[in-house]
This record gives structure tokens, C-alpha cells and sequence, in this order.
């Protein structure tokens, strides 16, 4: 059922789009033809939604946002046992590339998208997944259940996620990686099982630090990592140290 208040000259929705049940839409909204949109949802101003995307609500999409061909969002869970009860929740200027799927939450939980991140084509989104701000993901990743991916992180093609794995602030994941443990922050890790080789140095001159994270600046990042975050780190330091004597 379409809601006619959302045709006004403001927006432009393509005639083949479905709209079903309570659809918001905000000024500015483009949707491009043979798209199918499922209330609850709201999509905030300026977003673009490109040809064939499919969004089941709940859901809650922010303002700028580019979604592109043939994505998929809030999809059930894939879960045996959990029943798909939690929101989407996509925050504003994201880029979203073609055929990426975003899974719903479980229980009292929700999948949620900060602002300004990169996610490229094929990427899946599991269930109950945490992203952050300015994160880029690159094609063909797969994010387990629970993951939490803090501000500025990247992950490289073909990689993976356990599920409930960490992956901290402006680490870098390199392709084809699987990641089976907590990524620390500010880390570059690697391979199959993934670990820990140097610091993202990139990252830390981008943020003005010269040395490794310590002090002050230490907590700024890490205060908010799930795990025990100062043994995850000064597991970092050490091995990071050890590795640069060999070289």
C-alpha cells in the first residue's frame, strides 16, 4: 500500500517502486525504479536509493545516503534459533555498494551503521553487528553476528569476522584475513588465522601521533574496546616490538 503523502514534488520515486505500510520519506529522497520498501521505515532527506534495492523494516535510515543497485536490507537474521525482533538502524552519509546485505537484529538488540562509511560491493552484515564512524569495508566481506567494528577501521577483500569479534579503532585488516580473535586498535593484522604484524602507522600520522598510543591518548581510544583493551594492547606492543627486532 502506498502512503500518498509521501508524492510531493520535493522527492522523486520512481512508478515501479512498491511502497508497503508505513514509509517516511523525507525531502529530497530519490528511489530508482523496481524497488520494494517494506514498513516501518524511515529514509531521511537527500538519501538515494538506487534500482532493485529491497529494505524490509523496522528500519531507520539516515540523511545522504547512497545505496546502491541490488542491495538488501533487514533481512531475518541468520540464525536457527534467534527471532528477528531489533531495528536497522543506518546513521547519515554512508555509501552502500551494490548487492551488500544487512541482516536485523535478535532479541532486544540492533544492527547498527554510524555516519560517513565505505562499504563496498558483496559485503555481508550479519546480525546484531556495531559500526562505527568513517570505517571503510572492502568487497566480498563477511562480518559474523555481534561484531563490533570501532570508528576508522578498515577491513581488506575477502575477509572475515568471527562472530562477536572486535575489531578496534583504525586498525587495518588485510584481504583475504580471518579474524578469529579481537582486532586491537591502531593495529595492521594478516592472514589465515589473522595477527598481529606492525601499527597502522597511515592511521596515526593521519591523526597526528608520532609514537604509539600510551597515556592520555591511550585511553581516548581504547577506553571503549570491548575486551580487556590494556591487555589486548600491551599483548600489541610486545609483539609488534619483537617482530620489528627480527626485521
Amino acid at each position: 500500500m502506498k502512503k500518498l503523502d509521501l508524492n510531493n514534488a520535493s522527492q522523486a520515486i520512481h512508478s515501479t517502486t512498491i511502497l508497503e505500510n508505513e514509509v517516511h520519506i523525507a525531502e529530497g529522497v530519490i528511489i530508482e525504479p523496481y524497488c520494494h520498501i517494506i514498513g516501518p521505515v524511515e529514509i531521511g532527506k537527500d538519501t538515494k536509493i538506487s534500482s532493485f534495492c529491497y529494505i524490509r523494516g523496522p528500519a531507520k535510515i539516515g540523511e545522504r545516503n547512497r545505496i546502491n543497485p541490488h542491495c538488501v536490507i533487514g533481512t531475518e537474521p541468520e540464525s536457527r534459533d534467534a527471532k528477528p525482533s531489533g531495528l536497522i538502524i543506518i546513521g547519515n552519509d554512508n555509501a552502500i555498494s551494490e548487492f551488500t546485505a544487512i541482516q536485523r537484529g535478535t532479541g532486544d538488540r540492533d544492527t547498527e551503521i554510524g555516519d560517513n562509511n565505505f562499504i563496498m560491493d558483496n559485503v555481508h552484515i550479519s546480525h546484531d553487528n556495531k559500526l562505527g564512524n568513517n570505517v571503510t569495508i572492502a568487497p566480498n566481506v563477511v562480518l559474523g553476528g555481534h561484531t563490533v567494528v570501532h570508528d576508522g577501521a578498515t577491513i581488506g577483500i575477502a575477509s572475515s569476522t568471527h562472530q562477536f569479534s572486535t575489531v578496534g579503532a583504525h586498525s587495518m585488516i588485510g584481504m583475504n584475513s580471518t579474524i578469529t580473535k579481537d582486532v586491537p586498535p591502531f593495529t595492521m593484522v594478516f592472514g589465515n588465522p589473522a595477527k598481529i604484524r606492525k601499527w597502522n602507522r597511515y592511521q596515526m600520522k593521519k591523526l597526528g601521533m608520532r609514537d604509539p598510543p600510551s597515556g592520555e591518548t591511550y585511553d581516548k581510544y581504547y577506553s571503549h574496546f570491548v575486551t580487556d583493551s590494556r591487555r589486548e594492547i600491551l599483548d600489541a606492543s610486545s609483539i609488534i616490538e619483537s617482530r620489528e627486532k627480527e626485521n
